[in-house]
């Protein structure tokens, strides 16, 4: 009797460690999908205050560079950008217009070019009249990516390069580019953002752009 009742304690015993292991295993499971909960409800706020920030701070018929500076003081640092562009397209004159560039931590001025050359990226956009996700650097030489001057000489070059269209119909007024140093920075939730503020944006110029 004393040799089968211990053999049965030590069976309760390692039963009772299994279900203690068996606990601990859940437990850490349910504090990563706690902490992965708190993550996205953060995000979620900050793209919150993104979108009522905008439409506390943008106002129709204002000038698009007034409104490219306001959009780059909302969205820069919480997005995480390293370059931030809005440009202007008048499909009459031929020509794509630069109204804010701004990267290597200042405005810079950007020499306007011709809409009818389709180089880069931002008439990819244009000419497509959708939004365009470059996801690497790779990904960007491939797709006809252009180097500003900036780029060139520090060799630091965006991975992650998002453009979005101004405007609805065969005619876009322009476009917002949203870059990033980091590989595949923009998750499709961001991206949603970021087409909301544009869309934003668009409402805003009306018919300025043309």
């Amino acid at each position: 009797m004393g040799l089968f009742g211990g053999r049965k304690q030590d069976e309760v015993l390692a039963e009772r460690e299994q279900r203690l292991r068996d606990l601990q295993t859940e437990g850490r499971a349910l504090q990563a999908r706690l902490a992965s909960t708190q993550e996205l409800v953060g995000h979620l706020d900050e793209d919150r205050d993104l979108l009522l920030g905008a439409l506390e701070r943008m106002r129709p018929g204002a000038d698009p560079q007034a409104l490219a500076e306001v959009l780059l003081d909302i969205c820069f640092k919480p997005l995480g950008l390293a370059c931030f562009y809005m440009a202007v397209a008048d499909w009459d004159q031929d020509q794509l217009r630069f109204v804010l560039y701004h990267e290597g931590g200042r405005a810079r001025n950007h020499p306007p070019r011709r809409l009818s050359d389709r180089v880069g990226l931002s008439e990819r956009v244009l000419s497509g009249r959708r939004p365009v996700y470059i996801r690497t650097l790779e990904e960007g030489h491939a797709a006809g990516s252009l180097l500003t001057a900036a780029e060139q000489a520090t060799g630091l070059i965006p991975h992650s390069w998002y453009g979005v269209p101004l405007g609805w119909g065969s005619r876009p007024m322009g476009l917002v580019s949203f870059q990033s140093f980091q590989t595949d920075a923009f998750s499709e939730n961001r991206r949603r953002v970021m087409d909301a503020l544009a869309a934003l944006t668009s409402t805003c110029m009306g018919d300025q752009g043309r």
